[in-house]
């Protein structure tokens, strides 16, 4: 009787709980599962190439690269716009610091700035005539000609016979 009363009265076997907490969406087994929201680098890579496998145009990719980031953490956002830039790259080093061909683009490019700048400076100033002196006779087209026919053309038009 001691055997039986140890088994029945005795503490209940408790379940064991994952060590992670997480719990696994099982729907991202499927890969035309669309509907989540990426927390990591990783994540956010598997939802494009989810949705750039289902079928998406390249004219949209932007606006996918956007959906896709929309809730990363500051880290895994970099990591992600390092994979936009060089897919086949090392995306978790790099990108930081300037590297000497970038400092050289940037170079050529405030050079090539500063000329355009020049260039359209030089295409938008106005000529200007020369002043006259205050006694020089008007010039033949004058504003005056132009707008009244002369005093004795005038009184010919009205004057003549129709």
């Amino acid at each position: 009787m001691p055997f039986v009363c140890a088994f029945v009265c005795g503490p209940k076997p408790r379940k064991k709980k994952a060590p992670n907490n997480k719990t696994m969406d099982f729907r991202r087994a499927d890969p035309n599962y669309v509907n989540f929201v990426p927390r990591t680098c990783m994540d956010a890579i598997d939802l494009f190439n989810r949705h750039r496998n289902l079928g998406m145009a390249a004219s949209i990719f932007p606006e996918c690269f956007v959906h896709c980031a929309r809730a990363l953490p500051d880290g895994e956002l970099d990591k992600f716009h390092r994979f936009i830039v060089a897919p086949s790259g090392d995306i978790d080093t790099g990108g930081e610091k300037p590297t000497p061909i970038d400092l050289q683009i940037e170079k050529e490019r405030k050079r090539l700035l500063a000329e355009c700048e020049v260039r359209e400076m030089a295409a938008l100033s106005i000529a200007e005539e020369p002043d006259e002196p205050m006694g020089a006779p008007a010039s033949p087209m004058c504003q005056d000609d132009e707008k009244f026919p002369n005093e004795e053309e005038y009184i010919n038009i009205l004057t003549s016979p129709q």
